[in-house]
């Protein structure tokens, strides 16, 4: 969520189209605030972005290639799961529940772009007070 920053993660079977459906219908189920649009890059994995958009309502935008900044969020997002998951991590020996601990661990980390609030404290105030 770009707002409160909090991240929300899940493991793939692999990076098939129908794994991506799958894997963003559970976090569809846990998030609880409106989705208004989601940003991805060119991976085939992402060529399911008409399925998002019918099923779900929402705009899939695709930045451009070879420009992270246009999606900084989340390149903040995979640079602090790396800490926990190193380049040539082999996610087939990593568990959902591995994930989910370092997902808590990031979540539960003051920002400063949040006032030195974590992310689960601002998802929990009412937005207008950003």
């Amino acid at each position: 969520d770009r707002v409160t920053r909090l991240m929300a993660t899940t493991k793939l079977e692999n990076l098939s189209q129908n794994a991506v459906l799958k894997g963003f219908a559970r976090l569809m189920v846990d998030f609880r605030g409106p989705v208004r649009s989601v940003t991805v890059d060119h991976g085939k994995e992402f060529s399911c972005d008409q399925a998002l958009t019918k099923r779900y309502r929402i705009p899939v935008y695709f930045c451009h290639a070879y420009h992270p900044n246009e999606r900084g969020t989340n390149e903040r997002f995979n640079r602090e799961l790396r800490y926990y998951f190193p380049k040539g991590t082999q996610f087939d020996q990593v568990s959902e529940t591995d994930i989910q601990q370092a997902t808590a661990l990031i979540n539960n980390k003051p920002r400063k772009c949040l006032r030195w609030q974590t992310p689960v404290q601002a998802v929990s105030k009412p937005l207008s007070r950003w």
